[in-house]
């Protein structure tokens, strides 16, 4: 949290003119002191001690504008676990003079922020975006919690009870449980959202999911003129969005259930030249494989690691022919095959193989949602049959505290599966060694 609230702070102070970039820069780096160990240096934050209030300070001063309203916030805002009794609400208007900026971005300036984007932005936005309330309490179990968190109840006696029942709940869990309070939860919300599309070309990539196509408009009204339509399962681009939110209440001509759908008018091109206003309740993300969204990064368990690559087709390979086995006999010929599947949101391997005395399979499923990877493993064998568990899995560069927290929740599973391959192992030793 701390460096991407540092580096949405530093955005803003690039983006009134080009002119001004290294007069920005400059009180900047100004903020940063030497670090008190050695090591390279490798970009402004890695290795040095930034000073917060006076970045802060340095924020105010270029907005003229207070980025809270009331309350303490240094020891919430820099420390990346906090259970704060007590924090700090954000001014609504701050959120919107930085929004503001970051849509007035030129060109140039966006191509100087890439870089730290890519680096410090990407992963903890999307940790954020996939840790939102609704994301991590999902269960008809914490029902009573999230109707604590609409009723805004008694902010330190909620944090007590969470910490007591989920004590590994992500941080940015508690930062969106605090912007719900405050009053800002929706507005960081669309804040993080530009960011994202702004500078993550893949994730500003929608699919139309209306079958009978979707208008497109000159304003962002629905009695606005039509400029076109976009068919089904065609592919935009959203270029920005107006705030103007919708509701409608949408009936499916083949099944007739009527469902509400929630939205806003974005604008859009599709092509090379149809531009304009469509409702986005009706955009989806893009549907590449879970491999294409995944190539090249590789995830841990706390206990191994997983490389995911989409050079990784659909396939199985067959060992050898699988000829009836005729019995009694000394030997079965040995057969079967290995397989791998690749889906939208999955992706699995394994392999079916009969061995001289008897049938055997496993496979490994990993599945994503909001960002989020987890793993089932499951095994047929002489004697045990087994589907574990989710195994939780998180890129293979995060905090070392991170990925021990991730071996810590997931030992019990994998020694689940060592206990039941051990049990297999000396079932076969005994009737056939």
């Amino acid at each position: 949290m701390k460096k991407l609230f540092l580096v949405l702070i530093f955005i803003p102070l690039l983006s009134f003119s080009q002119e001004l970039i290294e007069e920005s820069i400059e009180p900047f780096k100004g903020n940063l002191s030497q670090p008190i160990y050695g090591g390279s240096i490798e970009s402004f934050f890695k290795g040095y001690w930034i000073n917060t209030s006076e970045i802060l300070k340095l924020a105010e001063t270029t907005f003229q504008i207070p980025i809270f309203n009331s309350g303490p916030h240094t020891k919430e805002y820099f420390d990346s676990m906090c259970f704060c009794n007590d924090f700090g609400h954000y001014n609504p208007l701050f959120l919107d003079k930085v929004k503001e900026s970051i849509e007035s971005l030129s060109p140039s300036v966006k191509f100087l922020i890439q870089p730290l984007y890519d680096f410090y932005f990407k992963k903890p936005l999307k940790k954020l975006m996939h840790n939102k309330i609704s994301d991590y309490f999902d269960k008809d179990s914490d029902k009573a919690i999230l109707e604590q968190i609409r009723k805004k109840d008694n902010h330190n006696s909620l944090l007590s009870e969470i910490k007591s029942t989920n004590p590994e709940i992500p941080s940015e869990t508690l930062f969106w449980i605090r912007r719900d309070y405050d009053g800002t939860s929706y507005k960081f919300l669309k804040l993080f959202q530009l960011i994202i599309e702004e500078f993550d070309e893949f994730e500003r990539e929608y699919y139309v999911t209306s079958k009978s196509g979707l208008n497109v408009r000159e304003q962002p009204y629905s009695n606005s003129n039509k400029k076109g339509i976009i068919l089904y399962n065609q592919k935009v681009k959203i270029l920005s969005r107006s705030g103007e939110k919708l509701i409608i209440n949408d009936t499916d001509k083949e099944t007739g259930v009527t469902k509400t759908i929630q939205g806003e008018w974005v604008k859009v091109i599709y092509g090379e030249n149809l531009k304009g206003f469509v409702f986005d309740g009706y955009l989806r993300k893009n549907t590449a494989s879970f491999l294409t969204r995944n190539n090249g990064t590789t995830w841990t368990n706390g206990f191994s690691s997983y490389t995911f690559s989409e050079d990784m087709p659909d396939y199985y390979i067959d060992i050898s022919s699988c000829n009836p086995c005729n019995t009694p006999t000394t030997e079965c010929h040995m057969c079967g095959y290995n397989w791998m599947k690749v889906d939208v949101d999955s992706f699995s391997y394994g392999s079916n193989y009969q061995n001289d005395f008897f049938y055997e399979e496993d496979y490994t499923q990993f599945f994503e949602k909001n960002g989020t990877i987890w793993s089932v493993e499951s095994r047929g064998g002489y004697v045990v049959e087994y589907k574990t568990d989710k195994i939780s899995w998180i890129p293979a560069d995060s905090e070392a505290y991170e990925i021990e927290k991730i071996r810590v929740k997931n030992k019990p599973i994998i020694d689940f599966i060592k206990f039941k391959k051990k049990e297999d192992n000396e079932a076969i030793e005994r009737d056939f060694m």
